[in-house]
């Protein structure tokens, strides 16, 4: 960790000014950084040295816009540079990222990006710059778990040992954006019996009514984009321990109905019916949505002869690939917890 003397004299937003402009005399730093150097986002060092984050709205009709649920820090690597993805607006149609990029090779930015996910709570303040003045709207924290924390020390450590090998090259330019994390393929067997015993929560769906009303195809394209949104809510939530747990989604098929089953049960993290949406569980969020639900049930997915097809592991999504050594294998379980009923996996 680089050792950095903080500036004692700044001063930080605090709960008495939000809602209040911030005087440019008091806050000399911030105007620079916003009016002269015209930086929408950026991470600064307080007083105490901790790291906080900025985001600049050019009103506070923009901020009202532009962050309708909890937002969240993503972290990502692009060439030589760390970024930590602020979002603002987790729909999975129109996210709002602010990319936050710091260049592990100077020593500054490399202690801000390893001093955000070491100190307990991280202070993200919303300001506005209108007609010349900041006004300081909304505070709020965000915490990373030991797991994230390690995940960007790896980041960092990497970059830094490319950076002194200087490794130059090209990429195409369909990489230029900053990406979601890539689908890893890992073979099914490679998951516990303990794991695959657990019980969770199915979402049931008439599945023949969506075939007759929208054809085979766009019935698994409907499922899917709700399935897939559920899992970017998860990876981007604002809560650690929601980012941090794992889970498998499992389908069943028992005509007319299709089952999604996510395991182990999440009740201990989210209300099923909540007020506000994003503090709702993320799978019933989108899957209740859809017209054609029908209810929620609790039950072990290998009861109802269900497959396992996505695994997250601290926030890492990987596709489980279904091979005859797992299918016999998932027959035996069954044969072994359900002998007197018949095997679904015959």
């Amino acid at each position: 960790m680089p050792t950095i003397s903080p500036d004692p004299s700044l001063r930080s937003p605090t709960q008495e000014t939000m809602g209040q402009i911030l005087s440019s005399a008091g806050y000399t730093d911030l105007y620079r950084l916003v009016e002269a150097e015209g930086l929408p986002y950026f991470p600064r060092i307080d007083a105490a040295g901790d790291v906080e984050l900025y985001l600049v709205f050019e009103s506070v009709e923009e901020f009202s816009k532009a962050t309708r649920d909890e937002l969240s820090i993503d972290w990502k690597t692009y060439r030589d540079k760390l970024f930590a993805v602020v979002w603002t607006l987790t729909d999975p149609i129109e996210p709002l990222g602010f990319p936050i990029a710091f260049d592990i090779g100077e020593e500054r930015e490399r202690y801000m990006a390893l001093r955000l996910v070491q100190q307990p709570l991280t202070w993200i303040h919303h300001l506005a710059f209108q007609e010349g003045q900041l006004i300081h709207i909304y505070s709020e924290t965000v915490s990373f778990s030991p797991a994230e924390r390690d995940q960007v020390y790896r980041m960092a450590e990497r970059l830094f040992a490319d950076n002194d090998k200087e490794q130059s090259h090209c990429s195409a330019a369909g990489d230029e954006e900053i990406r979601e994390e890539e689908l890893t393929t890992v073979d099914a067997d490679s998951l516990g019996d303990s794991t695959l015993l657990e019980s969770g929560v199915a979402y049931q769906f008439d599945y023949a009514a969506m075939e007759q009303r929208h054809g085979e195809e766009h019935a698994q394209v409907l499922l899917m984009e709700a399935l897939n949104r559920a899992l970017l809510v998860m990876r981007r939530h604002a809560r650690s321990d929601v980012r941090s747990q794992s889970f498998i989604v499992w389908v069943a098929k028992a005509p007319p109905y299709l089952s999604m089953i996510v395991t182990p049960g999440m009740d201990h993290l989210f209300e099923v019916v909540h007020s506000a949406e994003e503090e709702a569980n993320p799978f019933t969020r989108f899957f209740l949505t859809l017209p054609d639900f029908v209810e929620t049930r609790e039950l072990q997915p290998l009861a109802v002869g269900a497959y396992p097809i996505i695994r997250s592991e601290q926030g890492r999504p990987l596709h489980l690939e279904l091979t005859e050594t797992f299918q016999r294998r998932l027959k035996t379980l069954f044969d072994t917890y359900w002998p007197a009923t018949p095997n679904p996996y015959e």
